[in-house]
């Protein structure tokens, strides 16, 4: 054998090993304890991997990885518009966690941003069933209807709503403008209401005062 000829053996043997190292790579997943992986092979889907070691076909396979953990979405500052046609910008949060990520994975496309816009949507159209005045008095029932309609919105793909928060609802414009005014006027009346009980009180313990002598 010449040079030539153990070149290419030994170009073969190398490549070949380089394969094979490459396919067990390939082969061998490994789950974090707070990973589900979706198993797809040829484009097509086989099944979910529990966390561990895992042997996949090499080459031919692909394994999402979905994170299980309690995941935050924070919707920002939204604006939004009450019954009564009041602006007003609302600040809210919502936690899940992916049940079923094979749903989450194989049905939609971009889950976190689609919850996102999901979110936003069902917002609008809660804040549009209440006059400004209910939704700020009644917060605690706006965000408990939020909560049950995220829920059945999530659970089509896969993805369970642990909670939701409403964190602000700020009233925008001339009407947050009128509505400081009326705070500031209504206290205003409230001191001059203590002012004048104030007075009333004095001028009674002067006049019994006067009696007594």
């Amino acid at each position: 054998m010449d040079i030539l000829e153990i070149g290419l053996i030994a170009s073969i043997v190398i490549l070949t090993m380089v394969l094979l190292v490459w396919a067990l790579f390939s082969s061998l997943i490994i789950i974090q304890e707070y990973e589900i992986g979706v198993y797809m092979r040829l484009g097509r889907y086989k099944r979910k991997l529990r966390p561990g070691v895992h042997l996949v076909t090499p080459f031919v396979s692909r394994v999402f990885r979905a994170d299980t953990r309690i995941q935050t979405l924070d919707l920002g500052r939204q604006e939004v518009m009450s019954r009564d046609l009041a602006p007003m910008v609302v600040e809210t949060i919502v936690q899940y966690r992916l049940a079923e990520p094979d749903k989450c994975i194989l049905k939609v496309d971009k889950y976190r941003s689609t919850l996102t816009q999901v979110a936003q949507a069902t917002m609008r159209k809660l804040a549009l069933m209440y006059d400004l005045e209910d939704l700020i008095r009644l917060q605690g029932k706006v965000n408990e209807e939020f909560s049950k309609k995220m829920i059945a919105e999530g659970e089509p793909f896969g993805v369970d709503i642990v909670r939701t928060e409403i964190k602000d609802i700020d009233p925008a414009g001339p009407i947050k403008a009128a509505i400081e005014d009326r705070i500031a006027a209504e206290r205003e009346r409230q001191a001059t209401i203590l002012r004048a009980d104030g007075r009333k009180r004095a001028l009674i313990m002067e006049m019994e005062g006067r009696s007594a002598k």
